[in-house]
């Protein structure tokens, strides 16, 4: 039951994320200004209603353009294990909507920590608010269109 929740929230979590990034890349957020906080209940509003939206944990990057590797690969982690997870503070993270044309890494993290204590090392051990966790993960890259 536990494992199936946890997809479906990642399933809600992705569907959500990929509507943001559109709002930001066609330039709609930019045009209303729209701040972390604005953003975040966006995100949120499209989640089931038992996801606190005051967990939700939302990153907007502008990726800077290089000809060596750099890029993308300045959020991964250096292994190439998997993707740099910052801090789990919620409205303490990076947000910037860049302008037309920039490259942008938007990135949507919500703290599953109902998990039963038989499944706490399995996730790796996450800790949130001093409770094991499962991060379910979310991102979205793209380049701002020419609105």
């Amino acid at each position: 039951m536990v494992v199936g929740a946890g997809l479906y929230l990642s399933q809600e979590l992705d569907f959500a994320t990929s509507q943001a990034a559109r709002m930001i890349m066609t330039g709609s957020a930019q045009a209303s200004s729209m701040t972390q906080s604005t953003l975040t209940n966006k995100i949120c509003s499209k989640l089931p209603a038992s996801v606190a939206c005051s967990d939700l944990i939302v990153n907007l990057y502008i990726v800077p353009k290089s000809s060596s590797p750099g890029g993308y690969f300045i959020y991964v982690k250096a292994d190439l294990s998997g993707l740099i997870i910052p801090p789990l503070t919620p409205g303490s993270g990076q947000f910037n909507l860049g302008i037309q044309g920039d490259y942008q890494y938007l990135q949507v993290i919500y703290p599953i920590t109902l998990l039963p204590s038989f499944m706490a090392d399995i996730f790796g051990g996450t800790k949130y608010k001093g409770s094991s966790a499962y991060l379910a993960v979310s991102t979205a890259v793209f380049r701002n269109e020419k609105y």
